[in-house]
């Protein structure tokens, strides 16, 4: 059997001090809510909500900050349950807080390689269960290797068939004799941040089109990529100009001892930094993606270690990086399939400037200016073609970072999604 590769260690490390920061921000959370909508009559609708003014003006220590400096822990009375899905290979996982008194049914969808015990991915299912006492589903990234392992249906990055699938589980959760006796579900929203908020959009917009297989009554998603060839290639650019400007050890060391500075104070890192940081990780996420799918699907597309001696696999799958996997390991797959018939099809398939003009007048989406993944003139687009109801723009706060100190904000607009446009 071939042996099956995980990022170097090296690599564990950035993301273990990532990690420990964002633990210590889980157990003191600045993410608490002040004045929690269950203790209110009534939710405020999201749309009659102001601005969010984030006090840090630099876009991408904003984005290191909701990546380090925000998190929950697990909510209390959290139950694991296994789904047996038509046409997927094995059952699905996923976490569930069940309510005892009537309430609106969340799921969260996870941005981008999250999973679903991580701090970050704990956040929205801990606040919602804490405060709104509302009933709770989330699971790992579809976009992580295992859901494709689990599914056996194609190779990752098809978000089409990603949102179907994804609509798939929702169903059968819905359907599970465990839920169906414990939990009493009066509405039914999706909650989805980075990816995971393109993939609300697109089920939302697959709602609006009558291809969801249950009533959908919300749905918010926080900084998707407005455009997802433009962040893949800003992403690209990140890894193979600024990564290798600082060694790792040195990325461990700044972001596993960094305390967020005041919002005043001078940005405690150059620009190449936070941008080689962010390359260097969202690129050992995508070296399991191209590592595993290559496996699973057996596309032979690197070089196999069991059968060719010396060769360091790891390696070969670092080098490609997001447009390579998607251009050359995506699209032949699903181009074979006929769901598409050239790679621009596949692309826009995750833009939001496609996405989002045809969408149910519940489902929303807030960016920021100064979100690094996006370009400017991308944002102006979604802007000038999406119907405002369906976007809010904040000027600052990076890429979902203003999570940080933003969160009751962010929350508010959650709790509110269900009154919206009323």
């Amino acid at each position: 059997m071939r042996r099956m590769h995980r990022p170097w260690a090296l690599g564990l490390l950035v993301v273990g001090a990532m990690l420990a920061v964002r633990a210590k921000a889980a157990s003191e959370p600045e993410s608490q809510p002040a004045n929690p909508p269950a203790e209110r009559q009534q939710p405020t609708p999201s749309n009659q909500l102001g601005l969010y003014d984030h006090p840090y003006k630099d876009g991408l220590y904003s984005t290191i900050l909701g990546q380090i400096a925000v998190g929950a822990p697990a909510p209390e009375d959290e139950k694991k349950l296994k789904l047996k899905i038509d046409g997927f290979k094995k059952e699905v996982e996923v976490r569930a807080v069940l309510q005892e008194q009537p309430a609106p049914l969340v799921v969260v969808l996870i941005g981008g390689d999250g999973q679903d015990n991580s701090p970050m991915g704990q956040l929205w299912p801990y606040l919602l269960d804490r405060h709104a006492k509302w009933n709770v589903m989330y699971m790992d990234s579809t976009f992580r290797p295992n859901f494709s392992n689990i599914t056996r249906v194609g190779v990752t990055g098809n978000m089409t068939s990603e949102a179907e699938l994804m609509a798939k589980v929702i169903a059968e959760f819905l359907k599970n004799d465990e839920v169906k006796k414990r939990a009493k579900i009066t509405k039914i929203g999706l909650l989805g941040y980075s990816m995971g908020g393109s993939q609300a959009m697109i089920m939302a917009r697959m709602a609006a089109e009558g291809k969801l297989p249950f009533d959908l009554n919300g749905a918010i998603a926080f900084s998707p990529p407005v455009k997802l060839r433009a962040t893949a290639e800003i992403l690209d650019d990140w890894y193979k100009t600024d990564r290798w400007k600082q060694t790792v050890v040195q990325m461990a060391l700044d972001l596993g001892r960094h305390e967020p500075v005041d919002p005043e104070a001078k940005t405690p890192y150059e620009d190449w930094q936070m941008r080689g940081a962010i390359g260097y990780l969202i690129r050992e996420q995508f070296t399991e993606i191209v590592d595993k799918n290559d496996s699973i699907y057996r596309l032979k597309q690197i070089p196999d270690d069991a059968t060719e001696p010396g060769v360091n696999r790891v390696s070969h799958a670092r080098a490609w990086g997001f447009q390579r996997y998607m251009e050359l390991m995506c699209f032949p797959y699903w181009q074979k399939k006929g769901s598409f018939k050239s790679i621009d099809e596949l692309w826009d398939a995750g833009s939001m400037v496609n996405v989002m003009q045809k969408l149910p007048d519940y489902a929303f989406a807030i960016e920021a200016q100064d979100d690094p993944l996006n370009r400017a003139e991308d944002l102006k687009e979604l802007q000038s073609k999406v119907d405002k109801k369906h976007l809010v723009v904040i000027p600052r706060g990076g890429h979902y970072g203003y999570f940080f100190k933003g969160l009751p904000w962010c929350y508010q607009h959650v709790v509110g999604m269900f009154e919206r446009n009323k």
